[in-house]
């Protein structure tokens, strides 16, 4: 009888020892703490509308040519979980036409599908657009994306991400 607990302890222990090597071995690639990511991208401007508000005749609205603008945005934040995080973004986007620049404050909001070190994520960045230059008709606007990226390990602590998206951003020039 105290073979086989001697046994069923020693079997036990084996079984707590690897456990724990493996837990201890998964969790370093859970998304855990703070992070920074950098981006910088080109948006296909799709649309852009200019509303001119004439005293005694009312508001009108032009259309504008469609052209592309370029972004850098900083994002720094925290995994409340390993599957969500959220963090704070500013960037800067540059518009060729008409010639104007503005600096998108968003909160961001971030959902990985799973804690491995390689994993798509859903992500939602909201917040004001602020006047950025002396460009005295810029009123602040409104800054929206939603998208969908890949996260990919590069080295440890270091990783990758791509991703794509719908931006929606709204600015008042007057």
């Amino acid at each position: 009888m105290k073979r086989i607990l001697l046994v069923v302890l020693l079997f036990s222990l084996k079984l707590f020892g690897q456990n724990a090597q493996e837990k201890l071995h998964s969790d370093s690639n859970k998304n855990i703490g703070f992070f920074n990511i950098t981006k910088v991208g080109l948006l296909g401007v799709t649309e852009m509308k200019q509303e001119q508000f004439i005293e005694g005749e009312g508001t009108f609205t032009h259309e504008l040519d469609a052209g592309v603008a370029w972004n850098v945005q900083v994002v720094n934040g925290y995994f409340l979980s390993p599957y969500f995080s959220l963090g704070i973004g500013v960037g800067l986007e540059w518009y060729s036409n008409p010639d104007f620049n503005t600096l998108p404050v968003v909160l961001d909001i971030r959902s990985y599908i799973s804690d491995l070190e390689n994993t798509p994520y859903l992500f939602l960045d909201v917040g004001p657009n602020i006047k950025l230059g002396n460009q005295s008709n810029f009123k602040k606007g409104l800054s929206v994306n939603i998208g969908l990226g890949y996260k990919y390990q590069v080295s440890k602590g270091f990783f990758l991400v791509s991703d794509i998206c719908y931006s929606y951003d709204k600015v008042n020039l007057s």
